[in-house]
């Protein structure tokens, strides 16, 4: 008999934040070894994929909050992985960069991450993780659609 519809949003949002929970602490993890968090991960990814961006810009595409923000690209530029330099377009600005050792340390921080999401996955098949991928893609621009 097929569960009852009533309520099963609540248990999904429950299922994502916990599915979420388990794959951020894994992926953390396996990062130590790289000196990094997901969420530096995230902040490198953005860069390397769209050139430098502002503080603000990034805040803005990773949801992030601004002090948090600030803090991961201060710990990014001690580690020399991005770098803060004046906006060529508006000098009272600044613009962040990804370094040529950032990108290295992203390589290698991705392939990690994968391997940890490769064996996450492994309960489903390959169809099914093609499913989940369609899925969760249509969820996040749908509720992005609505911030």
């Amino acid at each position: 008999m097929a569960e009852p519809t009533e309520g099963l949003g609540v248990r999904i949002g429950g299922q994502l934040y916990l599915a979420h929970r388990y794959a951020r602490a894994a992926t953390n993890r396996a990062l130590q070894a790289h000196q990094l968090e997901l969420r530096h991960l995230g902040v490198l990814t953005c860069l390397a994929e769209a050139g430098p961006l502002s503080q603000r810009a990034l805040v803005d595409r990773l949801q992030m909050d601004k002090s948090s923000m600030v803090y991961m690209i201060d710990e990014l530029e001690r580690q020399g992985l991005a770098e803060r330099r004046r906006d060529e377009r508006d000098r009272r600005s600044y613009a962040v960069h990804i370094t040529p050792a950032g990108r290295d340390r992203l390589a290698a921080a991705t392939n990690t991450a994968a391997e940890v999401m490769t064996g996450l996955l492994t309960p489903l098949t390959p169809t099914e993780q093609g499913q989940l991928h369609e899925l969760l893609a249509r969820f996040i621009e749908h509720a992005a659609e609505q911030t």
